[in-house]
């Protein structure tokens, strides 16, 4: 993640814990960073023009947005770190993880939306990666599902089997399985064709997902059929990174 010009101090041109405004400028400095220069100098860091006051006060919003910044970072990376270490393979987890030495992890995920967004489509390609061919598929009519695995240990002790449930995409039977909203993550899916597909995630799946999922789950907003249009500007693209950004995702 590129940082932000407005994030790095201008005096040592690195990222600020602590930032404070110069009163006398307006600008935001990091606070050990003005500290040690107005010691030594009555003038501004910015502007060279004689200081009249020294006065500095903390910039508590721009501390806020660094703060949640770096979490962001931090979580960025640590994501990057995992992709690239682990992959997701089709099938049961192989019998050499089923050792008890190792700790067995089993992890729910569900395929929320519309239908015809293309949940099953998601579902066959990570159940037959490569071997999946351009079929159409119909509706589906109740809850279909995957069984997946990590090629690797996680952190080198956790052997993680995951079963990844397709939900039927007619909201009016989104009741009838609400057990399986019980689930440790969900992919919100949204044909970007159909602007509609997201108010639904909105208004109907995300509210279901609350109502009758954990407490505590991860949440992401997949923008599907990408490749049916041409303006990726497209207003759906920015409503959906509205809606993830107010739900945490």
């Amino acid at each position: 993640m590129n940082i932000p010009n407005d994030y790095l101090c201008p005096i040592t041109l690195e990222i600020m814990n602590i930032p404070v405004i110069l009163i006398e400028d307006g600008r935001s400095y990091e606070k050990t960073a003005l500290e040690r220069w107005l010691i030594n100098n009555n003038t501004s860091p910015m502007t060279n023009k004689v200081l009249k006051s020294k006065e500095f006060i903390i910039n508590i919003s721009l501390k806020n947005a660094i703060e949640e910044f770096r979490e962001k970072q931090t979580k960025s990376q640590h994501n990057q770190e995992v992709s690239t270490a682990l992959e997701i393979k089709t099938g049961a987890l192989p019998q050499k993880f089923k050792d008890k030495k190792y700790c067995q992890l089993l992890i729910k995920i569900c395929l929320l939306g519309d239908r015809y967004v293309g949940k099953t489509s998601i579902l066959k390609y990570l159940q037959f990666q490569d071997q999946i061919s351009n079929k159409v598929y119909a509706a589906t009519v109740g809850p279909d599902m995957a069984t997946l695995h990590l090629n690797r240990l996680f952190k080198n002790r956790y052997a993680v089997s995951i079963v990844l449930f397709d939900l039927p995409g007619e909201t009016k039977w989104r009741d009838l399985w609400k057990s399986q909203y019980q689930c440790h993550g969900a992919i919100l899916v949204c044909d970007v064709t159909n602007p509609k597909t997201l108010r639904n995630i909105e208004e109907s799946w995300y509210p279901a997902l609350k109502e009758y999922g954990y407490d505590i789950f991860e949440g992401v907003t997949l923008c599907n059929k990408s490749d049916l249009t041409e303006d990726l500007k497209d207003e759906i693209y920015k409503d959906a990174e509205q809606f993830s950004i107010r739900n945490n995702m």
